[in-house]
């Protein structure tokens, strides 16, 4: 298959966007050198050029620069300049709220308001535009605003943030995708709103969804409503934890979400009933086009849905005008549109995902069915499916999720078509309720007996040993690499280039001798003794730090957790871990047992196994507890001062710990940890507050290179002499962003300042991590070496497509 213009076109463009943030031009520059590449271009076209190619790629590429730098402008008008103020809000809710019970008489919900203007502190009002997401708590029987209403609220406007790792899912950069460009968390007293008066046709079809969604909860159980409803129009809301969790791990948590999956099995039925009522070819398709349509504005027209509608009318057009062979161009133009009109959908994980396997399905299905043809062509055809629409997106998958569902294949055959059905059958109760309750009503009983059948099916998948395996992540390196192969396997290259089956025919001891070759430099990379690495992990307001070894031993100190309605443990730092090819951990260290050190302790040990729990000696907080009993073989001990470990070459000393006499809680019970490598050593030393510091003094503290400033910066920590006799080259202080302590203190940055301590902050650089051999030191933070944009954007419909739960910012 040979790539034509528009494949070659796209392919530009998208590189320029990557590359838009390492180019430095200005805008006038970029335009003449756009201007240049277009005339030569059309001068190659008019003298019939064979070069005419070269020219396209250049203009492409500089046009993506160009169009991401304009997307990238924002309008001095924007909400976001009052962030850090207290503020009134004036505007419209601007989406559906979503509401999610926190106990049996409190709720919380999310409204996104598009606003028209600010109130000042001053008083002075001011026109105003963008997205803000407002959260608030109230009580279950108080009224809610709904879509379009206008309201007014109060409070202070923060900026979006998030937490700011490698491998971690940014949600920042997925509401400014969508608009928002700022957040506020308010009470029902400041916010009042005006039930809307005129009826557009968004909150009709607002208003419909929620009729539809009453009726469901009429129907049947809650937590089998919370499934259909999810199916039907996207979200987790009310779904059982351990439903997403079994659904994540075989794969299927897309069906939680509004997806190409949805979009493609409503076309089907529409093609079928356009068969089975002997319409033509374009007739057919006009009707499957119209189902989408139709469906895309029941489910909200949300952009995930928006951007599989169009992906699908693209494939519909191909077949409709009866080009099949052409889907994969159309896909590809239809990619390039959407990308021209927003570029940042190239970092954008939905699209990144639906594109992916789509294009996997569309390019590798007849031949891989063609493989599978000593099987029954529904199991051929189901399998490739499967096959192929991963084999499309595996790179994605390893990068942002780090495991592969093995089990996704079987899941697929056993658990799809009733979900199929399930789908078909909800929706038509859905839609037939309002005119013929009792039908509808029979058809929702219907799904609800058939959620209990796939909820069972895939809870039996998800516990079948082994169902899941480890990937390591790839950068773009690696996924070029893998495509490449990919395309060689499947005989896309030109025909002189020779396929695997030739390749093994005539030269069978030399691919075999370069297939030893690559194992053996691949055994050695993994076991050759690399430098010792030293992160410390964002985990907002909190603290952990991951130590690897020269052999890849892993140690953790600390697992943040500060959040009450959001396991960091599990969320954060396990896709930390994995991200870094961690996925057993020798150690794991508690400092002391408040939530924001050892509150994610439970949730990294579910996921992860730990062989040794170091625990602090005070009375066990529910932090501790909640960790010792998922703690299962884990060997559990104290710390006492002067412990040691060795690892690798690593030492691991307990250089503070309470002792068995002391009724020491809490921050005075830190566990202080040196963690020393040849020359270098690193001081993590907890909440550790001023009496543990002076008792340390009295004892001597050998000087170190790294410390871990104590308690996030607070005033009482990191008192001057401490730094005197530690002498420290680099601090790192581990703290949330916009916290409601303060921290880190003007007079600890200044004590730090006066003894020329570079000092870098987790909720300004992200993660931090230290390299060292022994004798050097490097240090690289997330922000920095991450550029301006995120690779990892996420939108909430699609959130953890093969994890379990959902995003936060903080």
């Amino acid at each position: 298959m040979v790539p034509n213009v528009v494949t070659i076109a796209t392919a530009a463009f998208v590189a320029g966007i990557l590359c838009a943030d390492f180019i430095r031009m200005g805008m006038t520059v970029l335009i003449l050198v756009a201007v240049a590449f277009f005339s030569v271009a059309l001068w190659q076209i008019i003298r019939r050029s064979r070069f005419i190619a070269v020219s396209v790629l250049g203009l492409f590429f500089v046009t993506g620069i160009i169009r991401f730098d304009h997307a990238m402008i924002v309008s001095p008008w924007d909400v976001g300049r009052f962030a850090e103020h207290t503020v009134g809000i004036q505007g419209t809710v601007a989406e559906l709220p979503e509401w999610r019970d926190i106990d049996e008489s409190t709720v919380r919900g999310k409204y996104v308001i598009a606003v028209q203007s600010v109130s000042t502190e001053k008083g002075r009002s001011e026109p105003s535009r963008g997205l803000v997401l407002v959260t608030l708590t109230q009580a279950k029987g108080l009224p809610r605003a709904a879509y379009g209403d206008f309201v007014t609220v109060y409070g202070r406007l923060a900026a979006l943030h998030d937490y700011q790792n490698p491998g971690q899912l940014d949600n920042v950069a997925a509401m400014k995708l969508q608009g928002i460009t700022a957040k506020m968390a308010t009470s029902s007293e400041l916010f009042v709103f005006t039930p809307l008066l005129s009826h557009s046709w968004q909150a009709v079809i607002a208003g419909w969804r929620q009729s539809v969604a009453a009726r469901i909860s009429q129907a049947m159980a809650p937590s089998d409503a919370a499934v259909l409803t999810g199916i039907l129009f996207g979200g987790y809301s009310g779904i059982n934890p351990a439903v997403v969790h079994d659904f994540a791990s075989t794969g299927l948590v897309h069906i939680l979400s509004v997806s190409g999956t949805h979009i493609a099995l409503v076309a089907g039925v529409a093609m079928w009933l356009g068969g089975w009522l002997g319409l033509r070819r374009t007739t057919t398709a006009g009707l499957a086009a119209c189902s989408i349509v139709l469906y895309a504005l029941f489910a909200g027209l949300t952009p995930p849905v928006v951007r599989s509608m169009v992906m699908g009318l693209a494939a519909l057009s191909a077949v409709g005008l009866g080009r099949d062979k052409n889907a994969f161009r159309a896909l590809v133009l239809t990619a390039l549109v959407m990308i021209a009109y927003q570029p940042g959908l190239v970092y954008n994980i939905s699209f990144q995902l639906s594109f992916g396997a789509t294009a996997g399905i569309v390019l590798l299905y007849e031949k891989t069915v063609s493989k599978l043809s000593f099987l029954p062509r529904w199991l051929a055809g189901s399998i490739a499916v499967t096959l192929n629409a991963q084999m499309g997106v595996l790179p994605f998958i390893a990068w942002y999720f780090d495991y592969f569902p093995l089990s996704s294949f079987l899941a697929n055959i056993i658990v799809v078509p009733p979900i199929e059905a399930l789908v078909v059958i909800g929706l038509a109760g859905s839609l037939v309720g309002a005119g013929a309750p009792l039908v509808g009503k029979f058809l929702l009983v219907c799904s609800a007996m058939i959620i209990g059948v796939v909820v069972e099916l895939t809870a039996m998948l998800a516990s079948l040993p082994g169902c899941t395996v480890y990937l390591p992540a790839c950068g773009l390196l690696g996924g070029a690499v893998y495509y490449g192969l990919l395309a060689w396997v499947y005989g896309f290259f030109p025909r002189r280039v020779p396929r695997p089956q030739e390749v093994l025919d005539r030269w069978p001891v030399k691919t075999a001798a370069v297939i030893g070759v690559m194992i053996v430099c691949g055994f050695i990379y993994l076991y050759y003794p690399r430098p010792v690495q030293v992160h410390f992990i964002d985990v907002g307001q909190g603290d952990s730090t991951l130590v690897i070894t020269p052999h890849g031993r892993a140690v953790l100190i600390d697992c943040g957790g500060e959040s009450s309605d959001f396991d960091v443990g599990a969320r954060v730092v396990v896709p930390y871990l994995r991200h870094y090819g961690v996925t057993a951990l020798d150690y794991l260290i508690l400092t002391h047992g408040h939530q924001d050190h050892a509150g994610g302790a439970a949730g990294v040990a579910m996921a992860i196994p730990v062989r040794h729990i170091i625990l602090a000696r005070e009375e066990f907080t529910p932090a501790d507890q909640a960790l010792l009993r998922v703690s299962g073989d884990s060997t559990v001990s104290l710390a006492t001062t002067g412990q040691r470990i060795s690892l690798d070459g690593v030492e691991f000393t307990v250089e503070h710990a309470a002792d068995d006499s002391r009724v020491d809680t809490g921050n005075e019970a830190s566990n202080v940890i040196r963690v020393r490598y040849s020359q270098e050593s690193f001081l993590i030393t907890g909440d550790l507050g001023p009496r543990g510091e002076e008792e340390m003094l009295s004892r001597g503290i050998a000087p170190g290179q790294v410390l871990k400033v104590a308690h996030h910066g607070a005033k009482s920590s990191t008192s001057a002499e401490f730094l005197r006799t530690f002498a420290p080259k680099y601090a790192v202080i581990s703290v949330g962003y916009d916290n409601k302590f303060g921290h880190p203190h003007r007079e600890t940055l200044q004590r730090l300042a006066a003894r020329n301590v570079r000092v870098y902050r987790t909720d300004r650089d992200g993660a931090v991590v230290f390299t060292t051999d022994g004798r050097e030191l490097k240090v690289e933070t997330f922000v920095k070496t991450a550029g301006l944009k995120s690779l990892t954007v996420l939108l909430p419909q699609v959130e953890d497509w093969l994890g379990a739960g959902g995003g936060q910012t903080y």
